[in-house]
């Protein structure tokens, strides 16, 4: 990634030449359960592998190289949070299953999900990621 981010920099026209950083500011998201009342219920987070562990950190490495050599400046930096909506913890599972590599709903999660949705009639099931976008700008040779 660090070469992508130096190929990226070599394209920036200025002055309004800047690269987005979109991407999750943590590596587990998590299950919850909004509540008719308004509250919020944790169900239990999801099972990631270790190559995306490995991934999302090398990504974090990467901007850190390159901003670290002075080659980029971040000039904004947010983080929050997005949701994905279900309608049930099967089509949350199915959804993690085909859109997530190396990263599932494990079975107490989902059961976990099955009977508060159950107990809870007219709550919204959902996937809470927290999410950062970076601004990074060439960084102003001295």
């Amino acid at each position: 990634m660090v070469h992508a981010l130096n190929r990226a920099h070599r394209w920036l026209k200025p002055p309004s030449g800047r690269i987005i950083d979109l991407r999750p500011a943590h590596v587990v998201a998590e299950v919850e359960l909004g509540l008719p009342d308004g509250s919020i219920a944790a169900v239990g987070g999801l099972v990631v592998g270790d190559e995306r562990r490995q991934r999302h950190r090398a990504a974090d490495l990467a901007v850190s190289a390159v901003v670290q050599r002075g080659t980029l400046t971040v000039s904004a930096e947010r983080e929050f949070p997005f949701y994905r909506y279900a309608n049930s913890a099967d089509e949350l599972r199915e959804y993690i299953a085909t859109k997530w590599q190396h990263t599932h709903l494990d079975a107490a999660t989902e059961a976990r999900a099955h009977e508060m949705m159950r107990a809870n009639p007219g709550a919204r099931l959902w996937l809470r990621e927290r999410v950062a976008i970076r601004n990074l700008l060439p960084a102003v040779a001295s």
